[in-house]
């Protein structure tokens, strides 16, 4: 399906790509619109802060020829966004690209955004299905979890790793509560108190490979925690029939909704 990037009258076709945190749902957002040409909107509070581009897995979602848009471009000292805030941001990004594409694509996993969003769900004028992603296997899920974590430790040059922007942070005393809230800071955070690390030098350490695994491993347990929490009420607020579950897609039904 080609996009014909002219304005519309009709409502927008949405499609809702949700899922666990690490389950895919950036490749196959990006497969998506490699396909259709749609643009892609992504439905995740973290990842509007520029600064903290690696931990979020901001940095790892640009794909040369997918058109891929935040909520906003945010630093930690803005302050958090809220649900609230965070849904009207996509909603109107959302209906602005509508206005110009035939088929809008949202990529997210943030539980209080989606809640929000699923609870506007009767006011939207949308054309909305979803796609829900599975969780894997617990062992499986924890693995790819632990190799994801080890590259957002130690990210490939000249990308600034996760220990790199916690330190940022940590020379600041009123940013360390938000540092402590964020899943893998908080692990990290924990390492150093048993390993008695330094926070604000721990980057320009080479750490021994027993502490990196150990802390390669707490973020990843965490992570899948949360995983499952995301996949549970996903599925308790998206009640609707779900479109396309797993990892195929019907790309002859999307051109006949579209």
């Amino acid at each position: 399906m080609a996009d014909s990037g002219t304005p519309s009258e009709a409502p927008p076709f949405v499609h809702l790509i949700a899922g666990p945190t690490g389950v895919g749902k950036s490749a196959a957002a990006t497969d998506l619109a490699r396909v259709t040409g749609a643009p892609v909107v992504v439905a995740d509070r973290l990842q509007c802060f520029t600064d903290l581009a690696t931990t979020s897995a901001r940095a790892g979602a640009a794909e040369p020829g997918v058109h891929r848009y935040w909520l906003g471009d945010r630093t930690v000292a803005d302050g958090d966004l809220s649900a609230a805030r965070a849904t009207d941001a996509l909603v109107k990004l959302v209906e602005g690209l509508g206005a110009r594409h035939r088929f809008v694509i949202v990529e997210g996993g943030s539980i209080s955004l989606l809640r929000e969003l699923s609870a506007r769900r009767a006011a939207l004028d949308w054309r909305l299905t979803v796609r829900l992603l599975p969780v894997p296997e617990r062992a499986e899920y924890v693995a790819a979890l632990t190799r994801r974590a080890r590259v957002m430790l130690a990210p490939p040059a000249p990308d600034r790793g996760l220990l790199d922007e916690l330190a940022t942070l940590w020379q600041d005393p009123q940013q360390r509560y938000f540092a402590a809230s964020v899943n893998g800071f908080e692990a990290v955070l924990e390492c150093c108190a048993k390993y008695s690390l330094n926070v604000e030098t721990l980057h320009k350490r080479n750490l021994p490979e027993h502490i990196l695994a150990r802390m390669a491993g707490l973020i990843a347990e965490r992570h899948a925690e949360h995983g499952f929490l995301q996949h549970q009420v996903f599925t308790e607020i998206f009640e609707t029939p779900i479109s396309g579950a797993g990892l195929g897609f019907d790309f002859g039904a999307l051109e006949r909704a579209a």
